[in-house]
């Protein structure tokens, strides 16, 4: 479905997927918004912060090409997006259009952690990851042999915990080889880093990297992300360290333009970059950044994209900003309490359930699987961190386990 406009007379921004701050955005420095999504994702709130929409459902190779017939009649200055599924479609369409942006081979080495790997070396940047694809179950041995266990075994294109596992012992290492077996050349296998987790959050502009924040991690069973505190609480020389590591590590890539959000585990043998994105930080660290900072990255984006000088700190600034996220035992929810007094606390600044009576709660084994979040803020990482965990220990998710479904003996009339 495409809803048509007249022919704008103001440059015209495609933005793929996404809430409404950074159309608002857009629309504020005199740009034509088309938003691009399926048509389950049109709010009315969209209705009312875009000029077009170009609602369809299909793969990206249909993205790109309705994109495409479409800048016939809407001419295209710009292609953005800050939704992890559409930074390939958003590149591809930029490169077939012609129009600036990040270079596509730059996006596609971020979503090949292959490829990403083979960019930054560790024969050239001691803060590189040694790393393999797994084209057969013997590759697991032959890089276990030469790294030693653990390994964490990933998958090429992924995001938001999914899909990792590390790899202790020899039960493991027989998984492995089974889910290798099963997934050829789909899995990547990586050197355990030991140590504390941290994200550096950037802005690019003209190739020049502008650090943000670092955010400090924090993460539950099957390595998903169960917390985050802005600024993280680390010295002068290691915050030097993370940032210098991911300005070089977007200087190999080849990054020019827009955010950054790179993962870095910071080992007893200094940062060592995990992976990056093309995009802001997930789970509400965009919103952590702002009340740190008073920077909005969709802000900048905006003034980006628009040719415009890029926005100064505005607004009242916190010392420090945490969300603490809700897990809850697998099961079907049979109550959820506490949200209320979570959001009445000192310090919440956004109180936000996951998980309703009725829903199914699932084994924590990726980012979906979380059961709502706290955010709060404080003059101090600490005082952040205390405030949000508080207010998510206020909440209650009772679950029970899920009734079996009844055998059905197979009939003639259902054979």
């Amino acid at each position: 479905m495409t809803a048509l406009a007249p022919t704008p007379t103001a440059p015209a921004v495609l933005v793929l997927g996404g809430g409404t701050r950074l159309p608002k955005a857009l629309r504020g420095h005199g740009l034509h918004v088309v938003y691009g999504g399926a048509p389950a994702e049109f709010t009315p709130s969209h209705h009312d912060s875009c000029d077009e929409a170009l609602l369809l459902t299909g793969d990206e190779d249909t993205w790109v090409r309705r994109a495409v017939a479409l800048h016939r009649q809407v001419p295209f200055a710009r292609v953005v997006t800050v939704r992890e599924r559409f930074l390939t479609t958003a590149a591809r369409i930029t490169h077939a259009l012609g129009l600036e942006g990040n270079p596509l081979d730059t996006v596609l080495m971020l979503k090949d952690k292959s490829a990403m790997r083979e960019a930054f070396d560790p024969e050239q940047d001691e803060s590189a990851v040694r790393a393999r694809v797994m084209d057969a179950p013997d590759d697991v041995d032959a890089f276990v042999a030469g790294v030693g266990l653990p390994v964490v075994l990933k998958p090429r294109d992924g995001s938001g915990s999914e899909g990792i596992a590390v790899v202790r012992d020899a039960e493991d290492l027989t998984a492995a080889r089974h889910r290798v077996a099963a997934r050829p050349g789909v899995l990547l296998a990586e050197e355990f880093l030991a140590g504390p987790e941290f994200s550096v959050e950037t802005f690019t502009h003209g190739g020049h990297h502008r650090l943000l924040a670092v955010t400090e991690k924090f993460t539950g069973d099957n390595a998903v992300e169960i917390g985050h505190v802005v600024p993280a609480r680390v010295g002068a020389d290691d915050r030097a360290a993370l940032e210098g590591a991911t300005r070089r590590f977007l200087d190999a890539i080849g990054l020019t333009e827009g955010p950054a959000h790179t993962e870095v585990i910071l080992t007893p043998r200094g940062p060592r970059i995990v992976e990056s994105h093309n995009r802001p930080g997930g789970d509400g660290i965009v919103d952590l950044v702002r009340h740190v900072t008073g920077l909005d990255i969709r802000d900048l984006l905006a003034a980006q994209v628009a040719g415009a000088p890029l926005p100064e700190a505005a607004g009242e600034r916190a010392g420090a900003a945490a969300t603490w996220f809700l897990t809850a035992a697998p099961g079907l929810a049979t109550e959820v309490s506490g949200w209320e007094e979570a959001a009445g606390r000192p310090g919440v600044v956004a109180a936000v359930p996951g998980t309703r009576p009725g829903d199914t709660v699932a084994e924590l084994r990726g980012s979906d699987d979380r059961c709502g979040s706290v955010t709060a803020v404080a003059a101090t990482a600490d005082d952040a961190l205390d405030r949000a965990r508080g207010a998510l220990a206020l909440v209650s998710v009772r679950t029970e386990p899920v009734p079996a479904r009844p055998h059905v003996p197979e009939s003639r009339a259902t054979r």
